[in-house]
């Protein structure tokens, strides 16, 4: 019995070192990387941390002077329209001024040519007629003769047809007639302007006073 027990017991030492002694072959001869698939994932992460620092390291300042260089482009574009006076907005003084010298001068061509006409050279000259025969003078407002002594006076004074006609009067005679008159919306600038008749050629005027 004790011989049948001792193979029994060698028998089982005999399995024990085979199963330890394979144990220990497989791993020696197993690769590394089997050895080390526990910590993959750790590898993995600190690849993905670190690829985009690289990447965010080399263009950090490519991306930094762009942005720099496109708010300058900006702040110069709001400066310069700052800078741009608009001229649609409020008025021009230049134009204004313009407007008013253009305006004097007309005013001033406008006298002139008054003044012009109320020369000299328009005293003491018949105006001509469209009258024929014996000759009445007429004070009927309207009518032919009225008409003439009209032209006649603004001739001698140099005024428009919108003048204020105070009024024509005999004049001393038959042929003779004064008016007084003044420029439109002007009482204060009267003319006293003294006409005569004159046979086949119109009234004449002899004298006009301010």
């Amino acid at each position: 019995m004790r011989r049948s027990e001792r193979n029994k017991s060698k028998k089982k030492r005999v399995v024990l070192f085979s199963a330890l002694s394979a144990v220990l072959l497989a791993l020696l001869f197993l690769p590394k990387d089997a050895l080390l698939m526990g910590n993959d994932e750790e590898p993995v992460k600190e690849k993905v941390n670190k690829e985009p620092k690289h990447k965010v390291v080399k263009l950090q300042p490519d991306n930094e002077s762009a942005y720099e260089e496109e708010d300058k482009e900006t702040s110069d574009e709001e400066t310069n329209e700052k800078q741009e006076p608009s001229e649609e907005i409020g008025i021009n003084p230049e134009k204004e001024a313009d407007k008013k010298e253009e305006a004097q001068k007309a005013e001033e061509a406008k006298k002139k040519e008054e003044q012009a006409s109320g020369d000299e050279p328009v005293l003491n000259k018949p105006i001509g007629t469209s009258q024929t025969g014996t000759h009445t003078s007429s004070y009927e407002e309207g009518s032919v003769d009225w008409n003439e002594k009209l032209k006649a006076i603004r001739l001698a004074t140099g005024l428009d047809e919108n003048m204020t006609v105070w009024k024509i009067a005999n004049g001393g005679g038959p042929q003779k007639s004064v008016a007084e008159v003044s420029p439109n919306k002007q009482p204060n600038e009267r003319y006293t302007v003294s006409l005569e008749w004159v046979d086949q050629e119109g009234w004449m005027v002899t004298s006009v006073q301010k």
